[in-house]
């Protein structure tokens, strides 16, 4: 695709939501709102995990790591869930 003039912003700061209903992933992006499963949130995760590292060779990026990006606290324990540290 070719573009004349001004290119569109294709990276603008956009907020995005992970979270949980029940047994349903919630995913929001922007203004629009995702529920899937858990099991699909999971395939959806691995597939963009494996193009990310896909991408992140192509850029000529060797370094091993990953750096965390959110906290998985929802995600082991639950919204609702409040962690005692003892």
């Amino acid at each position: 695709m070719f573009w004349f003039g001004n290119k569109p912003d294709l990276l603008k700061n956009t907020r995005i939501v992970v979270s949980s209903e029940h047994d349903l992933v919630v995913i929001k992006v922007g203004n629009i709102r995702w529920k899937i499963p858990y099991e699909q949130a999971f395939q959806l995760s691995q597939f963009i995990r494996f193009r990310a590292k896909e991408a992140k060779a192509r850029a000529g990026d060797s370094s091993r790591h990953w750096s965390v990006i959110g906290q998985l606290h929802d995600a082991n324990y639950g919204p609702d869930h409040t962690r005692i540290n003892g």
